[in-house]
């Protein structure tokens, strides 16, 4: 059995003041089983003030976690605060750990991390919680697609790191209270008979004004000609593009369907680079369609009220951690709107709710089978 403890606070300018007030909430001496683990979000100006890098040092456990804007938990709720939970058992058994750089070689740096935390065990993790940093260099589907293939397909979920200040884009993911911009850091769970539930939704897809769209020619996370036409050209033609710049703050969301038996799944666009070559927030190949995805303010708070009726649900199930991609947020203009109704609903059990830059979330096929999968525009959640 699994316990699981939220702590949170508002201190940015004083770390020790921001340290003591966790561990009063948590109560570490007396709260604590055989075995804990710690994940951390925050708001960046934490990492910079030291506040992030204080907590994590004054608790008896490790942590991993990351920057986001936008955080909800029992007793709080802002834009701008830390969180911290807690997963503690005498039957389970939890390992942190971060990869190095992911500026050369990434696979093997993943395969490493997950290499020192598998090790030699009687039985292979259950579940991996992931934070990952997401350079543009190197999409969140393809750290998952390696993480996949090295552990075996163990259900992964998670969320990639936020950073809300748009112009200098610099998320950052934390192991141990050190900040890292170009990193993978992950969180695994092993015995204790821990069953955990996964619920994903995305928001509706609409065409493009009525004009197919299939991909004519991509390289990874580069998008680079939609019926062979200039990538960027064809989305100036449709109107998401004008001036050369997207008509959008954060990226613009697709509906990507890969045609390789995995479904659409929603995904962003970063940027334009050189040649009119969309750099975009997952893998996309070359024959996938491609539809807009409609972030509507009315469909975003529908698709939050049916989440939150979703997790309550989950029979037997005493906590969860839910994630929700902040490019949904933006047609809210007040992302009290929806962090509202997590606060209101599920107020009884111990939850955190965080905005994402994308979400690791497995889903379910047509026999109960999982698939681990990568997305962006969601909102997702792991019930314990």
């Amino acid at each position: 059995m699994i316990r699981f403890f939220t702590a949170f606070t508002f201190e940015i300018d004083d770390p020790l003041l921001a340290a003591d007030e966790i561990r009063k909430q948590l109560d570490p001496e007396h709260s604590l089983l055989g075995n804990s683990a710690g994940l951390l979000f925050c708001s960046l100006d934490f990492v910079t003030s030291g506040a992030a890098a204080a907590v994590s040092k004054a608790l008896p456990f490790g942590i991993i976690g990351c920057t986001t804007h936008g955080i909800v938990v029992p007793g709080g709720m802002s834009e701008v605060m830390l969180a911290v939970m807690v997963l503690t058992s005498d039957d389970a058994f939890f390992k942190i750990g971060v990869s190095d750089s992911l500026d050369e070689d990434g696979e093997t740096r993943i395969r490493e991390v997950y290499t020192r935390l598998s090790g030699p065990s009687e039985s292979p993790p259950s579940l991996i919680l992931a934070c990952y940093s997401n350079p543009n260099y190197f999409s969140g589907d393809e750290a998952l697609n390696i993480l996949d293939r090295v552990s075996g397909g163990i259900p992964v979920f998670g969320t990639s790191a936020l950073d809300e200040t748009f112009g200098r884009r610099k998320p950052m993911i934390i192991h141990n209270g050190t900040a890292y911009s170009d990193r993978l850091a992950l969180l695994t769970i092993c015995g204790g008979d821990q069953e955990s539930r996964f619920n994903i939704k995305f928001l509706p897809a609409i065409n493009f004004s009525g004009l197919p769209a299939v991909v004519t020619e991509a390289r990874g996370n580069r998008l680079i000609s939609i019926n062979k036409m200039p990538a960027a050209e064809f989305m100036e033609k449709v109107g998401i593009i004008a001036e050369g710049k997207l008509n959008t703050i954060y990226g613009f969301p697709l509906m990507v369907n890969n045609n390789d038996g995995t479904g659409p799944k929603s995904c962003g666009i970063y940027g334009i680079e050189d040649g009119g070559v969309l750099c975009c927030g997952s893998t996309i190949v070359k024959g996938a369609t491609l539809k807009l995805v409609n972030q509507m303010r009315e469909e975003v708070l529908s698709g939050s009220k049916h989440f939150v009726e979703s997790i309550r649900k989950e029979s037997g199930k005493k906590a969860h951690l839910i994630c929700s991609c902040f490019g949904r947020g933006m047609s809210l203009v007040d992302l009290k709107d929806e962090m509202g109704l997590f606060q209101k609903h599920i107020e009884e059990q111990p939850y955190i709710f965080i905005y994402s830059a994308g979400e690791f979330c497995p889903v379910y096929d047509e026999v109960g089978g999982i698939r681990n999968g990568f997305y962006q525009y969601s909102i997702a959640a792991v019930s314990f």
